[in-house]
């Protein structure tokens, strides 16, 4: 009979290319993940790998074993969730992921909606930018995660991704900039102006530098910063301006700190995204974590339905 433990380790190995990298995920010795493909091999009476320096590769029986492998951790998500009941849980958890944005100022009223309503289990949240978020999801770190940043540099098949709201980005100006009065900008005026923006490596600043040229837009780089609050900040007693999300800056517009512009056309509008593993199934825990949110975004009952299916 096969063995559950012993396949999610085979999976890990196949999703991860090396025995070394598997047991650096799951904690493990390599020597200890080599002995239980081993001892899975014999069970079997089949080779499962081919093994070589640069790692491993499926044989035609891993192959086989790998699609089975698919479909059986599929049937065990779909028998945990009609049967655990989450309500009776008396402990329990989920990790989530988060670009700065989204956990600072989004994720957080999330956590407490679905802690209000299951206050046994626990939400852990971790924010980084979007390579970092996708590289946890992949590796399986992170249950599900939450970006605005664009994937057109992760073309890997195993990432799924689904669009939960256009989220427009606006010009946010302190009073001591010319700007301040204004109730409408052509984006043509942006042409020289003095931005603070995110730091190089961010797909913030990637996605505002790409938008911005293909309008013809050479912005001079007043400053940058790895976080939001510093931006904000620097922005509300400079003279420097920001391409901020509205959800960002509400506080700070709500108390006269800041100023939201809204530009002609709407150019800087970006989408926020749950992305999540295909190759994983969501848990009852993950599941009931989305099913509090599409309270929120309608977009993911279809999702869920799917899932149950």
């Amino acid at each position: 009979m096969l063995d559950l433990y012993k396949l999610h380790i085979f999976s890990v190995v196949v999703q991860e290319g090396s025995f070394s990298a598997a047991a650096e995920r799951l904690y493990m010795t390599q020597s200890a993940v080599s002995q239980h493909i081993k001892e899975l091999e014999a069970s079997l009476g089949r080779q499962l790998f081919q093994r070589g320096w640069r790692g491993v590769r499926l044989t035609p029986h891993g192959e086989i074993l790998n699609r089975y492998t698919g479909e059986i951790f599929a049937l065990v998500a779909k028998a945990e969730s009609a049967l655990i009941d989450i309500e009776s849980l008396t402990s329990g958890r989920v990790s989530i992921g988060a670009t700065p944005g989204i956990g600072i100022y989004l994720a957080p009223d999330w956590v407490q909606n679905f802690r209000a309503r299951y206050p046994q289990l626990m939400v852990a949240l971790q924010t980084g930018v979007t390579a970092q978020i996708v590289s946890d999801v992949l590796g399986q770190r992170l249950d599900i995660g939450f970006i605005e940043g664009e994937l057109d540099d992760y073309p890997t098949p195993r990432l799924s991704m689904l669009v939960l709201e256009a989220v427009e980005q606006q010009v946010v100006v302190g009073f001591k900039h010319p700007f301040w009065e204004l109730d409408q900008l052509p984006i043509a005026a942006l042409h020289q102006q003095s931005f603070i923006v995110r730091q190089p490596n961010s797909q913030s600043r990637i996605w505002l530098e790409r938008t911005l040229s293909q309008h013809g837009i050479e912005p001079i780089i007043g400053a940058e910063f790895d976080n939001l609050e510093s931006i904000k900040r620097s922005v509300t007693v400079g003279t420097c301006l920001a391409v901020l999300p509205a959800y960002v800056v509400q506080a700070e517009v709500e108390q006269g700190l800041l100023r939201r512009i809204p530009v002609d056309g709407k150019p800087f509008t970006r989408s926020l995204k749950l992305i999540w593993d295909m190759q994983t199934h969501f848990s009852p825990i993950t599941h009931a974590f989305l099913s509090e949110l599409s309270q929120r975004y309608n977009v993911l009952n279809s999702l869920l339905n799917e899932a149950e299916v």
